[in-house]
């Protein structure tokens, strides 16, 4: 089977001279078609970075990232190939969702990188109502702006931006992190639920190795902007590599508790 995505030797540096500073170094793994990869290590290891590279929010120092087969980076510009194929869920849906916009506004915000006529199917109000109703608001929510709802339903609103221009590929930047125990446990059933009906591929990134185990079917760890060890889920958790590996396990003694529940 062919990568959807496929990341070889990407690096991302900032600074110059004595103030370098190597946020992702050499990075490299594929993602295959329907399957959720798991990337995981502490905070500051570089793992958002490299999901914001994957998406365009920043640019590669260095590597290759090729999406279906084609570049997604020729040295120069972003290749977003079909607008919309493509998506984000952020960390923080207080900060990732505009306080001046309708939420209505805040869904439909993406189509406008569409075409005309695309834009006007995708933005149906029937298609729009389905939508919010599928992730768990109500049509009252619409003209309701972000600051009138809880962190869970906040986060429902982005992953229905997320999804309104039918994406392929979704990127899943600590989705839950900010968010209560009670709530994440739903949001990441929600994200299970969603990528078995619209047939999504996930990219997710988190520093929780119960949630990583949860949601994922092959995973990498990330250590100081290395990928120190990838593999299938199972494999990692079952007979971890590397030292640092062990160490995010070995910190994690309640996992079978918080795995557990997951499925409350």
């Amino acid at each position: 089977m062919e990568a959807l995505l496929q990341l070889s030797g990407v690096s991302k540096q900032y600074g110059k001279g004595s103030q370098l500073f190597h946020a992702v170094s050499d990075a490299a793994f594929s993602i295959y078609p329907g399957e959720t990869f798991g990337l995981i290590g502490e905070s500051g290891s570089g793992k958002s970075t490299l999901g914001k590279m994957v998406t365009g929010l920043e640019y590669p120092t260095s590597g290759s990232l090729l999406y279906q087969g084609s570049p997604l980076w020729n040295g120069k510009k972003f290749n977003r190939r079909k607008p919309g194929e493509m998506q984000i869920v952020f960390q923080d849906p207080q900060s990732s969702l505009d306080p001046r916009m309708k939420v209505q506004d805040i869904i439909l915000e993406p189509l406008w990188a569409l075409p005309a006529e695309e834009r006007r199917q995708k933005g149906s109000t029937e298609r729009l109502h389905a939508l919010i109703a599928r992730v768990g608001l109500k049509p009252e929510h619409l003209p309701r702006y972000p600051h009138e709802f809880s962190g869970g339903q906040r986060q429902r609103i982005a992953i229905a931006r997320a999804l309104i221009t039918d994406p392929t590929f979704v990127i899943l930047d600590e989705p839950t992190s900010a968010l209560d125990v009670s709530v994440q446990a739903h949001v990441l059933n929600l994200l299970k639920e969603l990528k078995r009906e619209r047939g999504l591929t996930y990219l997710f990134i988190s520093h929780n190795m119960a949630v990583i185990r949860y949601m994922c079917d092959r995973m990498a760890v990330m250590q100081k902007g290395r990928i120190v060890e990838t593999g299938t889920v199972e494999d990692i958790f079952k007979h971890p590599q590397e030292a640092y590996t062990k160490t995010l396990l070995s910190s994690l003694p309640s996992l079978h508790k918080e795995n557990a529940s997951l499925h409350a």
